[in-house]
């Protein structure tokens, strides 16, 4: 199965700058991770908080929007916890640059792996997640899961030379990247092939704005969701799945998987959404700081016509 491919046609200078690029990240993955972790995370973190103050102002304003109930000293912590975070997942990235499978495991455990298998074997699923946690780490559930191969959706880069680099970067063994435009065809040209599909979203970024667009209360404020992975479930009978992460230390995290759906139960519109939400809310709730706040997520007004659920 092949679609992680860049729909950018590069020329020579644009391949040697992705060629010097992917050195470069694979020079950081390949340095021990005391330097890693406890030198060049230090560095960035200090330029990102004190330095350049990195969307300092998107960061408490959505903090503020979102936890009304917290006083100014504590949502400040968070965002120093964030600031950090955000330091490490930029190092976390850069670590995965051409590692082997089992390095990778290292990286992200799955403790739930063999009875995530046993419900789900010989079945379709639905893989949402959220930008929280090390989402980078996302695809190597593929690596515990060899009774699936994992439908990994992006979204490509307008940028073409990141936009390969990235591609490169998140390739993983049992899985393929495929472009988000391309989702839905994809399954439905290989779902017979003879081998059980995940279909893995990160589906909390902010959609492009339709008309009759239906809004959710998320984090104390209306919000819109994509529904991609919702029509995906309900159409083709898959369940779906909440992935989700914790840390367990600077760049070594665990999965966990929380059942929205069976494939079977009779749903109404928009319930398989509101469970995501729900679910992403409540792990945010737990540890704001492994959430991107950085993110203009709530740049979008709600107009009267629309439905709020």
């Amino acid at each position: 199965m092949a679609a992680d491919n860049n729909k950018h046609e590069l020329n020579i200078m644009q391949r040697c700058c992705v060629g010097v690029l992917w050195l470069l990240c694979r020079t950081v993955a390949v340095t021990p991770r005391i330097i890693r972790y406890y030198v060049l995370q230090e560095i960035i973190y200090f330029v990102m908080h004190y330095v350049i103050r990195y969307r300092r102002g998107v960061v408490m304003t959505n903090l503020r929007n979102s936890f009304p109930d917290k006083e100014e000293h504590e949502l400040r912590r968070i965002a120093r916890r964030y600031d950090s975070f955000l330091a490490e997942q930029f190092i976390n990235t850069l670590s995965v640059t051409g590692i082997s499978s089992k390095r990778q495991k290292r990286y992200m455990s799955f403790p739930g792996a063999a009875e995530y298998a046993a419900d789900t074997e010989g079945r379709d699923v639905v893989l949402v997640s959220g930008h929280y946690g090390c989402w980078e780490y996302f695809t190597a559930v593929a690596l515990y899961d060899q009774g699936h191969a994992l439908m990994s959706i992006y979204h490509p880069l307008e940028n073409s030379i990141l936009d390969e680099l990235f591609l490169r970067m998140r390739r993983c063994e049992n899985s393929t990247l495929v472009p988000r435009d391309e989702c839905i065809r994809y399954y439905i040209r290989h779902r017979h092939d003879g081998r059980n599909l995940s279909i893995g979203l990160i589906a909390d970024q902010n959609p492009f704005r339709r008309k009759g667009a239906y809004w959710f209360r998320f984090l104390n404020q209306e919000s819109i969701f994509a529904d991609g992975a919702e029509q995906l479930a309900v159409r083709f009978g898959m369940p779906m799945y909440f992935a989700y992460m914790k840390r367990v230390r600077r760049g070594i995290y665990e999965m966990y998987m929380k059942k929205l759906y069976d494939g079977s139960e009779t749903v109404g519109d928009h319930e398989l959404t509101v469970r995501y939400a729900r679910a992403l809310e409540q792990v945010i709730e737990d540890c704001p700081e492994l959430w991107l706040w950085s993110h203009r997520r709530w740049k979008q007004i709600r107009t009267p016509g629309e439905c709020l659920h």
